[in-house]
């Protein structure tokens, strides 16, 4: 009887040393979560609303991103680079949006006004207000918008735009190469002609 005992002390003691354990390990996974949001939410609302012009609908699609992230984390589920698994989250609620609904007028980011990053990342020669930069590249094609978006407003790495995109380094590269030149060309009236080449 008292061997019946001690075991049963044993497994309470196991019992509650793994809750305890298990207690602690949320509470370290919630504090590197909001350490997370913290550092990426701005980045991530920027993004999403270069996308959609609609302050709501971005709001809306970072939260439902943060969402779906912590749920990843809280599965344990692997993720090799935090940012990029996010950005992505957030891409495909966007394509999703867009198959619900018509896209928003570019119109709509001067009338709702956009808070315009303070990085000094744009490689453009030219004095011109942030807004109009920002319409002239909503006019390129799609492939080179999140690419040149990412490298030169959000200032990634091109490894870390390569791993969002699901690209190779060498492809990001000559894609947002490609791309800043033919924002470039738009912004100052001249014909860069890359419309016609694919990347």
């Amino acid at each position: 009887m008292g061997g019946i005992g001690e075991n049963n002390v044993r497994k309470y003691e196991d019992t509650r040393h793994k809750g305890k354990n298990s207690i602690m390990e949320r509470m370290d996974l919630e504090k590197a979560f909001f350490e997370f949001y913290e550092n990426e939410s701005d980045a991530l609302f920027r993004f999403v609303f270069f996308r959609v012009n609609n302050r709501e609908t971005a709001q809306d699609i970072v939260q439902e991103s943060f969402t779906q992230y912590w749920k990843a984390c809280v599965a344990l589920q692997v993720i090799e680079n935090k940012r990029a698994f996010l950005f992505r989250i957030a891409s495909n609620k966007v394509i999703d949006r867009y198959r619900k609904a018509k896209e928003y007028s570019l119109d709509q980011l001067t009338e709702k006004g956009f808070d315009a990053p303070e990085q000094e990342g744009i490689p453009i020669e030219v004095h011109i207000d942030m807004a109009h930069a920002l319409q002239v590249l909503k006019t390129l094609p799609e492939k080179y918008q999140e690419a040149v978006w990412l490298r030169s407003v959000e200032e990634w790495s091109v490894q870390d735009i390569a791993l969002h995109l699901g690209e190779s380094v060498n492809v990001v590269s000559v894609r947002i190469f490609r791309g800043i030149r033919l924002w470039r060309d738009r912004l100052t009236g001249k014909n860069g002609g890359l419309s016609k080449k694919r990347v």
